[in-house]
């Protein structure tokens, strides 16, 4: 995949802008613990997406989606449009300026950070992985990962063989960063 020039000026910046705007950042279920979580179990699936032509994922919007997912949560109940208003953070970011995404890409982020709560697939790589990195992480919640659910192959075969990610000491935001390669 060719390198694209990054789509945040700091991280650290990026960060306290969102945890300053989110409405459960401390949940022990959906909150900064979850989300980095979510990206390092995204880097694992792009490690084996991106052995398949056509199939690679943009890393640096698996980044985002993990930082953007879960933020606007009101609860850990069944929050349903928390989907939506992180989409809506996605374009407020947009706007100030912290985030230069290209409408394609910010498309493709605002689609995944939109209906990830809605139990659908994708067949868009980007999309796919987001998805799967959260649903495989239901365990959790004491839910087991359904295959049914998952968008991408290797995430159909790890809720089949039950290899669920470790969801002790999630990585740092700077440590995801480097998993995905946008360090």
């Amino acid at each position: 995949m060719e390198r694209m020039t990054r789509a945040w000026d700091d991280l650290d910046r990026l960060v306290t802008a969102v945890e300053g705007r989110s409405t459960h950042l401390t949940s022990r279920i959906h909150g900064v613990d979850h989300w980095r979580a979510v990206g390092a179990t995204a880097a694992s699936l792009a490690d084996v997406q991106d052995r398949t032509p056509g199939l690679e994922p943009d890393r640096q919007l698996l980044l985002l989606f993990a930082l953007l997912h879960d933020a606007k949560r009101v609860d850990d109940g069944r929050d349903l449009e928390h989907g939506p208003r992180a989409a809506v953070l996605l374009q407020d970011l947009r706007d100030e300026g912290l985030l230069a995404l290209d409408d394609a890409r910010a498309a493709i982020l605002h689609e995944a950070l939109r209906d990830h709560t809605n139990g659908t697939l994708s067949d868009e790589p980007t999309i796919a992985v987001c998805w799967d990195a959260d649903r495989l992480l239901i365990h959790r919640v004491g839910f087991t990962p359904n295959a049914r659910f998952c968008s991408t192959e290797e995430g159909r075969r790890r809720a089949d063989a039950g290899e669920l990610p470790d969801l002790v000491g999630p990585p740092t935001w700077r440590e995801v960063a480097a998993l995905l390669a946008v360090a």
